[in-house]
């Protein structure tokens, strides 16, 4: 038997009778849904309160911030028109303060230049006292010198001498010789109290070297000895040179703390002129001093007296 028999003798097969109370067992077990309205009662009852009020709360906290923020924003707005009216009323006064910060600039600076005058008012106040004392002290070493060559004059023409120093002493006495020497001993004055004006204005350190001076000088002559027969003097400071010159340069870049080192001196006279401004005549019986070498440099010291 095959397949299309079996389900031929199935169709051709009574249909069993449903057992009895069937019907009333299956339509107890359905459950019918409930209507609309009783459903949508039973929801709002089972649900939570918070659940319920939630969209309406978010919205108001949600407004509630677009609230805030708006005002913040129209404080901070409010406020920058403030600053920005402030700042134009700032930029108009801005030009007439910087006219006044000119002015105090200006003031400022001729105060500085006042108190700059004054230094330099008191230093040449200082500077014409040292000159003072200065010539004092020279015409005290002039005075003296004159003494003890008198002295030194009247103890060699004293009786027994030989007639060999009144030749000596009348060559010195020559007016021409003499008149020479007090003029070498007038340029190196003037070259003392050059460097120590010079030195003021360079921080207590004397010239390197002539040149460096020409503005405390009054002219390149006085750098010429008038006994120096082999030397002219410069008409200018632009014509000035080695040849312009008869004095040495003993101590350049020195200064007064060394006062006895040699500051110039005249090949020809042989005068000095020390670092503190003094000069001493070098030839002559009147000559009190010797010079001794000293760390490489000349320095002046006196004789004893015998």
């Amino acid at each position: 038997m095959n397949d299309e028999q079996i389900e031929t003798l199935l169709r051709k097969a009574p249909r069993p009778a449903a057992p009895a109370g069937l019907l009333e067992t299956l339509q107890s077990n359905i459950a019918l849904p409930p209507r609309a309205e009783t459903a949508r009662v039973n929801r709002t009852e089972t649900t939570p309160l918070l659940r319920r009020w939630f969209p309406a709360i978010s919205f108001a906290v949600i407004f509630l911030s677009c609230l805030v923020a708006i005002t913040v924003q129209t404080n901070q707005l409010v406020q920058v028109r403030r600053d920005n009216e402030t700042l134009r009323a700032s930029a108009q006064n801005i030009e007439p303060l910087r006219r006044a910060n000119r002015e105090y600039q200006r003031l400022l600076t001729a105060h500085q230049e006042l108190e700059q005058l004054r230094k330099d008012l008191a230093e040449l106040h200082q500077l014409r006292a040292e000159v003072a004392q200065l010539r004092a002290q020279m015409q005290e070493m002039d005075r003296m010198r004159a003494e003890i060559y008198q002295q030194v004059l009247s103890a060699a023409r004293q009786p027994g001498q030989p007639p060999a120093n009144d030749d000596f002493f009348a060559q010195e006495k020559d007016p021409n010789v003499e008149a020479l020497s007090i003029q070498c001993i007038n340029n190196l004055k003037q070259i003392g109290l050059a460097a120590r004006i010079w030195a003021t204005d360079n921080g207590g350190v004397y010239p390197p070297n002539w040149l460096s001076m020409s503005n405390e000088l009054s002219t390149p002559k006085v750098l010429v000895c008038r006994g120096d027969k082999g030397r002219t003097a410069a008409r200018s400071w632009n014509e000035f040179g080695p040849g312009n010159v008869s004095y040495e340069l003993l101590n350049p870049n020195g200064s007064d703390k060394t006062p006895m080192v040699l500051l110039a001196r005249c090949p020809i006279h042989g005068h000095v002129g020390l670092s503190d401004g003094s000069v001493f005549q070098g030839t002559g019986l009147g000559r009190t001093f010797t010079i001794v070498v000293k760390d490489g440099k000349q320095v002046y010291t006196p004789l004893p007296y015998e």
